[in-house]
């Protein structure tokens, strides 16, 4: 098998035409289709069907994809680990990140700081596509929100920092400290259902046996913030959203009895045994930072610093031990 081959094979995977995998490649479709026919003759096996109007995988090709992609993902890692040792360039890091309020700010600026001529590249997306994103090999990083974990059995988590959802209202809104349950009238504006914002959320209310009035639902934690300050409800939202909104009187935070939901930002890589000088820099810096070095992450000041962990790996430190109930009381 010819490397070039299994390209053609994964794009096709991806794409579902040739004619567009031969567009990515920069090769013509006949050629692509000539490496695709020596892949399956190689093998002795069909790997691709038409269906309608669109090539499809088989279930050989399904089996073997992961394996491909992982044979590409080595191969341009070791490329690239070599032109960095060569000096041919200075490196650089691919991280893909969903809210993150200042923690990523605040490790780029100190990053860049220390290491200025290596380059750095951010990609926004919803957390479904940074995953994929960085399984594919195409970031390095992603700082992504996940209150449970559970992506620790399919990459490095290598910190997690907990952040607090605030209970927020307009200036007009409930008193400053009261109980959930004498929030039984109040309108709440909540993230879309099974989104990583609303789940701490859902656990929290779910272990308290209080079923909020739901009013509206956004995708977009500004969306809602604009909706609360216009005395349309009340929501709870992380402190970096409305910090300012907080200090200027716009909006007023509940101070619940009970204590309020939490959620933890996750930096995490690919399980590999290689990880590229400048990856590992990045990964230094972002485990060198304390909570108390995000002050936008709770109300209360935290002084825990991150625990670089090796959760899903037999290899690597400790891994991070915490409260994982989803809130803190």
């Amino acid at each position: 098998m010819e490397l070039k081959e299994l390209r053609s094979l994964v794009a096709l995977s991806e794409l579902g035409n040739i004619s567009l995998v031969a567009e990515r490649l920069h090769l013509s479709a006949p050629a692509i289709h000539k490496q695709l026919k020596m892949l399956e003759s190689e093998l002795g096996l069909t790997l691709y069907e038409r269906v309608g109007k669109q090539l499809r995988m088989t279930q050989a090709a399904t089996v073997l994809l992961p394996y491909l992609q992982d044979i590409l993902i080595q191969y341009d890692s070791a490329l690239a680990a070599l032109e960095e040792w060569k000096g041919l360039k200075h490196g650089s890091v691919r991280i893909g990140a969903g809210p993150s309020g200042c923690v990523l700010p605040t490790i780029i600026r100190s990053f860049e700081h220390s290491f200025p001529d290596i380059e750095i590249q951010v990609e926004s997306g919803n957390t479904a596509v940074l995953v994929e994103d960085l399984q594919k090999g195409l970031l390095d990083l992603a700082l992504i929100v996940s209150s449970d974990l559970r992506e620790c059995n399919r990459f490095l988590l290598e910190a997690i920092w907990k952040f607090d959802l605030v209970l927020v209202t307009s200036p007009e809104g409930p008193t400053s400290v009261t109980r959930l349950a004498e929030l039984n009238d109040q309108r709440f504006i909540l993230f879309r259902k099974g989104s990583r914002l609303q789940e701490p959320i859902d656990q929290y209310l779910s272990s308290r046996q209080f079923v909020p009035k739901v009013v509206m639902r956004f995708d977009n934690a500004n969306s809602i913030r604009d909706m609360v300050s216009s005395g349309l409800g009340i929501a709870f939202l992380p402190l970096w959203v409305v910090s300012k909104d907080l200090r200027e009187g716009t909006l007023r935070s509940i101070d619940l009895m009970e204590g309020v939901p939490a959620s933890k930002l996750v930096l995490m890589r690919r399980k590999s045994k290689h990880v590229s000088p400048s990856v590992e820099k990045f990964i230094k810096i972002a485990t060198s930072r304390h909570v108390e070095d995000f002050p936008l992450m709770s109300m209360r000041k935290r002084l825990a610093k991150p625990e670089r962990t090796s959760i899903g790996s037999q290899n690597r430190g400790n891994a991070y031990v915490g409260n994982d109930a989803g809130y803190h009381v």
